[in-house]
């Protein structure tokens, strides 16, 4: 397995050439970039502008493995108006291509953001469809999409959620999966053993389920050892991607502080 911090790991004001700078002199194998509506726009992003990211984090000896974006929070793939649903959709295909030209492998997606006025079964037949619609983009770019456990109100269950993969049905579309963010409701070395080789790539933030918050890599209590001993266990060898907020009192304490707690837990099972 391979270390990975996400570009939210670094404060706001670094621009992409920066966050990757920092990462590389840290000592992290690859960064996953986000998509947004500012630095890494999906609709308006070039080739030329990601043959230059790519090869400025080659020169950096850095992978680019994957794409994250809080883009589907806006654009809720199981949104009942079509409008949103079809920016969402178009953010995938665009997402993937974007992906295809970075080296990445893997898009997240947050599959939906159930709401109290949408029948929960309307929201999964919307957001299945949805996604159903980008995955043909998706195989064609060799770019997974990821489907990503989130505090949605949607799919909270390993069970229900290797059931909503199986009836999309598709080899492009697998789960991105976040061990910090299961911690709460559920066992995240039984997400991994029901996920299995579905798992197509993961976040990594610890989480206390006592005070209920997020925490820097090993300050809560997620199991890690038991969580690196599913995953070898289902053969996962891709990328721990961190994804935790800078601190505030140092701009790169917090990447530097992930990147050792990093290699404790590859060391781990």
């Amino acid at each position: 397995m391979k270390r990975g911090i996400n570009a939210w790991c670094f404060p706001d004001h670094y621009g992409i050439e920066a966050v990757l700078e920092s990462a590389a002199k840290i000592g992290y194998d690859g960064v996953e970039l986000n998509l947004d509506e500012e630095k890494m726009d999906p609709f308006k992003m070039t080739t030329k502008d990601a043959r230059s990211i790519k090869e400025k984090a080659e020169s950096l000896g850095l992978e680019l493995p994957s794409l994250s974006t809080g883009l589907f929070w806006k654009y809720d793939l199981g949104n009942p108006n079509r409008q949103v649903r079809e920016k969402g959709a178009e953010i995938m295909r665009r997402g993937c291509r974007l992906a295809a030209e970075l080296g990445a492998k893997v898009l997240l997606v947050v599959p939906a953001v159930a709401s109290p006025n949408v029948p929960y079964e309307e929201t999964w037949r919307l957001s299945k469809d949805t996604i159903l619609s980008a995955a043909n983009e998706a195989e064609a770019s060799g770019v997974f999409l990821g489907v990503e456990n989130v505090w949605n109100r949607f799919l909270y269950s390993p069970i229900e959620f290797k059931s909503f993969l199986k009836q999309i049905g598709h080899k492009y579309v697998k789960a991105y999966f976040d061990v910090g963010n299961v911690w709460q409701i559920g066992f995240p070395q039984q997400w991994i053993e029901v996920l299995g080789k579905d798992i197509a790539c993961i976040h990594v933030k610890d989480y206390d389920n006592e005070a209920l918050a997020f925490k820097p890599l090993l300050e809560g209590n997620v199991p890690w050892k038991e969580v690196m001993a599913q995953l070898r266990a289902v053969g996962y060898d891709y990328y721990l991607n961190v994804e935790v907020s800078p601190y505030r009192g140092d701009e790169l304490k917090c990447a530097i502080d992930s990147k050792a707690a990093l290699d404790i837990i590859l060391r781990m099972a």
